[in-house]
């Protein structure tokens, strides 16, 4: 009559056991399902985020966005169109955020800008590599753009104007409130020194990977469980 209990209650658990881990590998395949279904133009994500007295925020852009070069192609400026998907910003009393779509034309929408300052080129003040948030005055609901520049030293872009996926960890962050490019920089109302970095954002495939891996040991540790509980089962009484 004890062995009978015992196996009564083995039952159960194996039971709970199943349930359990059934429910577990549900929501695992749900997870890989809804991001399997991820837009893949989202996969190229990175993320900006800078820190410093006075400034903060962060950028998440694609880095596969359009490329334009406005001033000709031995000018050492590129815009990317609509490449900023969101961000957020705090730089010396100046306030900005938004996310990608709100816009009708794409070149309202905020962008991103590398641009090599050299002797002679417009807009020079120094001799230095610049990364730039740029938020259209539609975007802002204003007459002027902002223009947040990141800059580095000379030669740290390698003389290239490609959208940047990676930068040193430190830089001078000037703020330009009132930009209206080519015809007017405005004066800078912020200037700091902040830590930046670049991260990847995780692509929607790599995340799908490591949750079918998932799902794959609960199966088989549901296999497992229950090849035991059959082999309990069928001890005499």
């Amino acid at each position: 009559m004890g062995k009978q209990v015992r196996n009564c209650e083995r039952t159960k658990m194996t039971l709970l056991n199943k349930f359990s881990i059934s429910s577990a590998i549900s929501v695992a395949v749900f997870l890989v399902l809804g991001t399997v279904g991820t837009n893949p133009a989202q996969a190229a994500l990175f993320k900006f985020t800078f820190e410093g007295e006075g400034a903060n925020g962060y950028f998440i852009y694609d880095d596969s966005a359009n490329k334009i070069e406005p001033l000709g192609a031995n000018f050492p400026l590129a815009e990317y169109d609509g490449s900023v998907e969101k961000y957020s910003v705090n730089a010396g009393g100046i306030l900005a955020q938004g996310i990608k779509g709100l816009q009708q034309d794409i070149h309202d929408e905020a962008r991103n800008i590398v641009y090599l300052g050299r002797a002679g080129n417009l807009g020079y003040d120094d001799t230095v590599d610049d990364f730039i948030l740029y938020v259209p005055p539609a975007a802002r609901g204003q007459q002027y753009g902002l223009s947040i520049r990141f800059t580095y030293p000379e030669g740290t872009f390698s003389d290239s104007v490609a959208l940047r996926t990676g930068v040193p960890d430190t830089a001078r962050l000037r703020v330009y409130p009132y930009w209206d490019f080519p015809n007017t920089t405005g004066d800078y109302t912020f200037e700091g020194t902040v830590k930046t970095k670049i991260e990847k954002i995780p692509e929607p495939e790599s995340v799908s990977a490591l949750l079918g891996v998932s799902a794959w040991f609960l199966f088989r540790r549901q296999r497992r469980q229950l090849l035991s509980a059959r082999i309990n089962s069928s001890e005499p009484i």
